[in-house]
């Protein structure tokens, strides 16, 4: 039941949320065959928190996807697993910068142990 109901929520997120290039990006048979390696690499494991990911493959774009070339958003250095609560920090934090003058390109040169780094100082 509760599996059925997060599916119906991501098929309306798509429907009225996500731009049309993000949801063509995320059902690609490239995109799913990127993130199921990447999910087995991490060994399902958040990796800001180390908490197992069991309900959802979160696999999260350091570089944000809208910010990065076709061959970033599907290169698995800039991939890794977060679990539900860094997923939404992260994303929270990434809009809070791109706000800022410059903001995106701030974006463009944050890397994972900076985000591993706020996250959980974030987190305390």
């Amino acid at each position: 039941m509760a599996q059925a109901i997060r599916a119906q929520q991501a098929k309306q997120y798509d429907q009225t949320e996500r731009d049309p290039e993000a949801v063509a990006f995320y059902h690609s048979k490239q995109w799913q065959k990127v993130r199921d390696y990447v999910y087995a690499r991490d060994l399902a494991t958040c990796q800001s928190c180390g908490n197992v990911v069991q309900d959802r493959k979160i696999i999260d774009h350091i570089k944000p996807r809208a910010l990065c070339s076709p061959q970033e958003a599907l290169d698995s250095s800039n991939l890794w697993t977060l679990c539900y609560k860094c997923h939404y920090r992260k994303t929270k934090l990434e809009k809070l910068i791109s706000a800022k003058q410059g903001g995106d390109n701030i974006l463009r040169h944050l890397d994972r142990q900076w985000w591993t780094k706020i996250l959980k100082e974030k987190k305390q």
